[in-house]
C-alpha cells in the first residue's frame, strides 16, 4: 500500500485529530519512538506504566494492519485507535489516538483498578484525576473518529461497517487459536485423568438449591476442588476465587428460579463475592464457597414456606423493590392490572393480612436492619421509609416488635458486643 503523506504531514493530522476530539494523538515509530511535537502541552500520563514504551506495548500494536484502522481497550476503561503506518513495504511507525473513555468512569472502578496495580497512596489522588479527565467519546462517535483518521492518513474511504468486519475477523482467528488450546489441553487431561466433576452432579446441586434443600447440599463439601478446574494459570488462588465467582453466579440463578426475591439474590451474590476478593488463602475461598451456596439455598427455602398466586409474588417483589417509597394499594392494583378492591381480596385471602399492613411489616422489617446495620439516626430511617413522624414510625414499630426502636437498636448493640 503507498502512502503519500510525509512525516510532517502527519504530526499535522495529530494535530487536528486532538484539537477537534481534545483526545490526544500521537506519532510513534516503528520503535514505538515518539515522533518531535507530537507530545503536546497538558496531555494526559497514564499513571499506570513508567513510559509511553511502556503502556504502547500493551496495547499490541503489532495486532494493526495497515489496510484498517484498530480499536483497543485497556482495563475495561481507556480507549485508543491505532493505525498502521505503512509506505510500500515499509512499516514506518503508528498514530495512536487516545486514551478515551465511554462514559464517566464509576469511582469505585477507578478505586478497583487502582487497588489491581497497587498504585501507591500518595499516587492515587493523580491517578484519580487522571482517569476523571478522560475525554468522553462514545461507541459510535469513536468508530467514525476512526474512519475519520484513517481517510486523513491513507485518504482510503472506510465505513464503520467494514471496521465492524475486520474486528469480527480478528476475533474469528483469537477464537480459532482458543479452539486450538482447548483441544491440546482436553487432551491432556484425558491422558491424566484429570477429569472435571460430573456434570450432573452440578445439575442435582443446583436443583437441591432450586428446592432449598439445604442437607443436600452438603454434597457440596465432597468435591475436591482440583476437579473444578483451572481458571487461572498464574495464581492458584485467583483460579478458586473465580470458580468461586462462576458458582455465585450460577446459584444466584438458581435461587431466582426457585422463588428467592431477584434483589435479594444479586445484593447475596455482590455481597458473597465482596468478601471473596478479601480473602488471602485457599481454605478460606472454598469455605465462602460452601457457605455461599447454603446461604442461598436456606433463603430460598424460607421463601418457599409460602406459596402464593404470580399476582400476589408480584405485588410482593413490587413492594420490596419500593420499600423506601409511599406505596399505595391503587399504584399495586395498577402494576397488576386488577381492581383495587378485588386485589384487597386476593392479597388478604392468600397472606392473611391486608396489603396496608403488609407494607408496614415489610418497612419495619427494613427498620430493623437499618437499625443494627448502619449508622443512620431514627430521624433519618423514618423520613427514609415515608412514616408520616417519628411518633408513627414507634407507634408502629413498637406495635410489631414490642420495643421500641430505640430499645431494639440497643438490643442489637449489646448482641453484637456479646457476639465480639
Amino acid at each position: 500500500m503507498e502512502y503519500a503523506a510525509s512525516d510532517e504531514q502527519i504530526l499535522f493530522i495529530c494535530k487536528l485529530m486532538s484539537g477537534n476530539f481534545q483526545a490526544q494523538a500521537r506519532y510513534v515509530n516503528s520503535q514505538l519512538e515518539p515522533l518531535t511535537g507530537t507530545d503536546g502541552n497538558g496531555q494526559l500520563a497514564s499513571p499506570l506504566y513508567a513510559s509511553l514504551q511502556a503502556l504502547l506495548e500493551q496495547l499490541h500494536l503489532e495486532a494493526a494492519m495497515p489496510q484498517y484502522p484498530l480499536i483497543q481497550t485497556l482495563n475495561e476503561l481507556e480507549n485508543y485507535v491505532i493505525v498502521r503506518i505503512q509506505r510500500e513495504s515499509q512499516h514506518a511507525g503508528y498514530v495512536v489516538f487516545g486514551p478515551s473513555a465511554y462514559a464517566d468512569i464509576p469511582a469505585d472502578a477507578i478505586t478497583g483498578m487502582l487497588n489491581d496495580y497497587a498504585v501507591p497512596i500518595d499516587q492515587k489522588e493523580a491517578a484519580r484525576a487522571y482517569y476523571k479527565a478522560l475525554p468522553i467519546i462514545s461507541g459510535l462517535k469513536l468508530l467514525h473518529a476512526s474512519v475519520l483518521l484513517y481517510y486523513l492518513l491513507y485518504g482510503k474511504e472506510l465505513a464503520t461497517l467494514d471496521i465492524f468486519h475486520h474486528r469480527s475477523l480478528l476475533s474469528q482467528a483469537e477464537q480459532e487459536r482458543f479452539g486450538r488450546h482447548v483441544d491440546r489441553n482436553l487432551s491432556d487431561q484425558r491422558e491424566t485423568t484429570a477429569l472435571h466433576y460430573d456434570f450432573e452432579l452440578e445439575k442435582q446441586l443446583f436443583q437441591y438449591m432450586k428446592e432449598g434443600r439445604t442437607e443436600m447440599l452438603q454434597e457440596l463439601a465432597t468435591i475436591d476442588p482440583q476437579n473444578l478446574g483451572i481458571l487461572s494459570k498464574k495464581s492458584y488462588l485467583r483460579s478458586q476465587k473465580n470458580i468461586t465467582i462462576a458458582g455465585i453466579t450460577l446459584a444466584t440463578r438458581a435461587a431466582m428460579e426457585g422463588g428467592l426475591h431477584s434483589e435479594i439474590a444479586y445484593t447475596m451474590s455482590d455481597l458473597y463475592i465482596q468478601h471473596l476478593e478479601e480473602l488471602t488463602d485457599i481454605q478460606s475461598v472454598v469455605k465462602l464457597r460452601t457457605e455461599a451456596m447454603l446461604g442461598f439455598a436456606e433463603r430460598v427455602r424460607h421463601s418457599r414456606a409460602g406459596q402464593f398466586s404470580k399476582v400476589v409474588m408480584e405485588c410482593q417483589q413490587y413492594i420490596f423493590n419500593h420499600i423506601y417509597e409511599n406505596i399505595s394499594v391503587a399504584a399495586l392494583a395498577g402494576k397488576v392490572r386488577l381492581n383495587a378492591n378485588y386485589l384487597s381480596q386476593l392479597f388478604k385471602k392468600e397472606v392473611g393480612i391486608p396489603i396496608h399492613s403488609y407494607i408496614m411489616r415489610e418497612k419495619v422489617e427494613e427498620a430493623k436492619r437499618l437499625l443494627t446495620a448502619s449508622e443512620l439516626t431514627l430521624s433519618e430511617i423514618w423520613a427514609r421509609l415515608n412514616f408520616y413522624d417519628q411518633s408513627h414510625f414507634t407507634k408502629i414499630f413498637k406495635k410489631q416488635i414490642g420495643v421500641t426502636p430505640k430499645q431494639y437498636r440497643a438490643y442489637g448493640q449489646v448482641r453484637l458486643e456479646e457476639k465480639e
